[in-house]
């Protein structure tokens, strides 16, 4: 991948977009609708536009539409809104084709590399957030295998720990705790939270994966937290409803810490505590905290 100008091989182009490289060769012999530019040597260069386009035409297809059909697809979205033209874009794109690749070198690069160019706010919402979705896509349809699953999310988890230390942080600021619930082990949605939060002038500490019960009972005994986030990503923490039930308990018996539970099992489930709040957005906790 040529990084100064933007432009990516066709190794790259099938790690991002899922597509084989003799597919993209055959599409550009027989439609005309992609041509990649052609180095002396013959070798393709792809821009980030027409990576742009190829994504969103795999995706396209991947709802069951004919490549005809997909093509139409594509081109309305694109031209509808030059989602390429977007400096996040190209640095999603390179997330993958590095995390597909586990070139360690390239993508710790490329994320440093985000941050610095797109400001902190920009790079979680509009690279980090996207690229965790498509990873987590990505494994659950077997596109990719577990060790690139780990390989990426171990670096960013890494990445994001080092901004956070970066963070200056005001005296007497309130403490938010980030806990993910027994039973869940998907961490890095709450490192992302929690910086967020972080930049607003929190102080902020996070009890990682799998905590074993009565844990976040004892931090919160010890430290006092203004704010409690518990993080359930899948329903599986959902499930101990006698856990839950003993943490609501709990929360009610500590009126000076605001307890929330939030993230895709909780939206997804039909639990109803009687302090713990559903969170659905950063909205529902600023108040707490600013």
């Amino acid at each position: 991948m040529h990084d100064s100008l933007e432009h990516f091989t066709i190794a790259d182009v099938s790690a991002i977009t899922g597509i084989k490289k003799d597919t993209l060769r055959k599409w550009e012999e027989r439609y005309d609708f992609l041509k990649p530019m052609r180095l002396s040597n013959s070798y393709r260069r792809y821009s980030n536009h027409q990576v742009a386009f190829l994504y969103t035409l795999s995706k396209k297809m991947e709802q069951g539409l004919s490549l005809k059909k997909a093509i139409d697809a594509t081109n309305d979205v694109i031209y509808m809104k030059d989602t390429s033209a977007l400096p996040s874009h190209s640095f999603f794109f390179k997330l993958l084709a590095y995390g597909a690749q586990c070139n360690e070198e390239k993508f710790s690069y490329t994320l440093h590399q985000a941050h610095q160019q797109c400001g902190l706010v920009t790079y979680l919402q509009e690279i980090v957030q996207p690229f965790l979705k498509e990873v987590g896509n990505r494994w659950a349809t077997k596109q990719w295998a577990e060790y690139q699953e780990k390989f990426s999310s171990t670096l960013l988890q890494h990445h994001l720990i080092e901004l956070s230390h970066q963070i200056p942080v005001p005296p007497n600021a309130k403490l938010v705790m980030g806990a993910c619930l027994p039973n869940e082990q998907h961490e890095l949605p709450l490192h992302i939270l929690l910086l967020q939060i972080q930049l607003k002038g929190a102080r902020i500490f996070l009890i990682g994966q799998l905590p074993a019960p009565g844990t976040i009972e004892d931090f919160v005994e010890e430290f006092k937290p203004r704010v409690v986030l518990l993080s359930a990503t899948t329903r599986l923490p959902l499930e101990d409803i006698a856990y839950l039930k003993q943490l609501d308990e709990f929360a009610n018996k500590h009126p000076a810490t605001h307890f929330f539970i939030g993230g895709e099992g909780a939206a997804s489930s039909s639990i109803s505590p009687k302090t713990i709040q559903i969170a659905q957005s950063l909205e529902t906790i600023w108040p707490h905290i600013l």
